[in-house]
């Protein structure tokens, strides 16, 4: 029943072209890397998105960092998660242009189904730690992405089936 109801969220928002914006509105549960720093003094940061839905084994969840400097600035982007249902590789390394905000993309492999708080924080190359931990939360379901797949095929095996049973009703109707 529960991968029924995720079905059927993920084909209302596929038709109706419903997407989360990872910019904007941020919610409560994220956490800002640099809340307690003072807002005047240049750095560089993660921004909070929203929560993330994970519907596929393997993917790359959005990172948004910003850059205060005037000059570009070249981080790795680091992440783990707290429980086993999201692995992720490698940390990954980013430049972020100055006085912009970049999308990284961090790839991560989906073990398990659940919720999961992804720990994410930037360093230097030196290892030096530029801000404190954000947290993204990610909703895991590796499986929906079949069922969605399987759903869209049968319902246009069904719809296909029936269009040609009314065309050949109608041909032999006409025909007689």
């Amino acid at each position: 029943m529960k991968r029924v109801a995720t079905f059927a969220v993920a084909v209302f928002m596929i038709l109706t072209g419903a997407t989360a914006s990872f910019a904007s509105n941020p919610p409560a549960k994220i956490t800002a890397a640099h809340a307690s720093a003072p807002q005047d003094i240049p750095s560089v940061h993660i921004l909070a998105g929203s929560d993330i839905n994970l519907l596929s084994s393997s993917s790359a969840i959005p990172i948004r960092i910003q850059n205060d400097f005037d000059m570009d600035v070249r981080v790795q982007v680091h992440a783990i998660a707290e429980n086993g249902r999201i692995s992720v590789p490698e940390a990954i390394e980013v430049t972020v242009p100055a006085q912009t905000a970049i999308t990284a993309k961090l790839p991560v492999q989906a073990t398990g189904v659940g919720n999961v708080d992804l720990q994410v924080w930037l360093e230097t190359f030196s290892g030096l730690n530029l801000n404190s931990k954000a947290t993204l939360h990610i909703n895991v379901n590796p499986g929906a992405e079949t069922v969605i797949l399987i759903g869209f095929t049968a319902t246009v095996a069904i719809l296909l089936t029936f269009g040609v049973i009314r065309t050949l009703r109608k041909r032999r109707g006409a025909a007689a």
